[in-house]
């Protein structure tokens, strides 16, 4: 039943890749990887940082669905810039699909008035997509009594098809000390993904990210030199992203008691429906820990809620982040960004 549960879901998604449907990878702790949410938020700390997602989906089926992404970013306060490089991989192994990117980041930050902040971002990608279609499975292969796959196709087809394209992205955000809203869009220029002779247009993804921070009574002093509190915030927060006929809406809180961040995420739009089905997806349940004043880890699971409930195992998701560099002198303009810590 699973191996038929996922020849449905591959064969819909090739499908929706033939009619430009096709989404994104996500990471549920998005903020903790912050360029691929938003450009504008490379060099977001004011310092260097590095980090590494990985995003497990769909586990106990055959094959599964697995994300990886890693970037580096660096600010510079001579000229208020941040420069980042990025790189993502994407794999389905059912139908031997890879999908890898890197690109190149560029932020620039702008106070605008006291307390307030603005970052505008660009970035350029380069992409490249290959497909076996030789591991389709077709309906003649199909055992209809027990979902086994049975025989070979007798189809002829391409083997190792790659298409190679560059895509364009941009982003903005507005904060202050304890509030912000951004939004992005990327592949701005719809590039060709076709493998084929043909036109397929990569869709543009829109997404509006937006938050507050609430903090706190303060925790016990710490052992450093500026001699600071430990955090105690919440923080409350949304993402909604919107790619080629397909939308989703994410709601969470984090709750920061350094070095511990606790955690939860609504996935879904209750308020839409397909086919009399509610657009519910999941749960989203985190914790982070912070090794060290500039390591953190983070994992995340999200419990699936929809029809697919029971099913697919969810996915689970890593997060590691290392921050470096000092904080060059700030003014009294200066804010920090308050967004989420995962």
């Amino acid at each position: 039943m699973k191996k038929l549960l996922l020849i449905t879901l591959s064969a819909m998604g090739i499908i929706c890749a033939q009619d430009c449907q096709a989404q994104d990878p996500q990471f549920s702790q998005f903020y903790a990887s912050p360029i691929y949410l938003n450009p504008a938020l490379a060099g977001g700390t004011d310092r260097s940082r590095m980090g590494v997602n990985y995003r497990n989906q769909w586990p106990s089926l055959t094959h599964s669905f697995r994300t990886i992404s890693a970037y580096i970013d660096y600010f510079s306060k001579a000229f208020e810039s941040g420069v980042g490089i990025i790189i993502n991989e994407h794999k389905e192994s059912f139908l031997d699909f890879t999908s890898r990117e890197i690109g190149a980041v560029y932020s620039y930050k702008m106070p605008i008035a006291s307390g307030v902040v603005f970052r505008s971002g660009f970035q350029l990608s380069y992409f490249q997509k290959n497909v076996n279609f030789d591991e389709l499975v077709f309906g003649n292969q199909i055992d209809i009594d027990n979902g086994q796959v049975i025989g070979p196709s007798g189809e002829v087809l391409d083997r190792g098809l790659t298409v190679n394209f560059l895509s364009a992205s941009a982003g903005g955000i507005l904060y202050t000390s304890n509030f912000w809203l951004g939004a992005a869009v990327h592949h701005i220029n719809q590039p060709n993904q076709s493998l084929v002779d043909a036109e397929s247009k990569l869709s543009r993804k829109y997404s509006i990210h937006s938050g507050y921070k609430l903090f706190l009574k303060k925790g016990r002093r710490l052992r450093t030199v500026e001699y600071q509190f430990q955090e105690r915030s919440a923080t409350f927060a949304v993402n909604y992203k919107s790619q080629g006929g397909f939308n989703q809406l994410d709601v969470g809180l984090q709750l920061y008691f350094q070095p511990l961040v606790l955690g939860a995420w609504y996935r879904g739009i209750p308020v839409q429906s397909v086919n009399r089905i509610i657009k519910n997806e999941s749960i989203i349940f985190l914790t982070g820990l912070e090794l060290s004043k500039d390591l953190a880890f983070g994992y995340s699971y999200d419990y699936t809620v929809s029809q697919l409930a029971g099913s697919t195992g969810g996915a689970h998701e890593f997060s590691i982040t290392y921050t470096f560099g000092i904080i060059k002198k700030r003014t009294k303009r200066d804010t920090i960004l308050p967004c989420f810590k995962y």
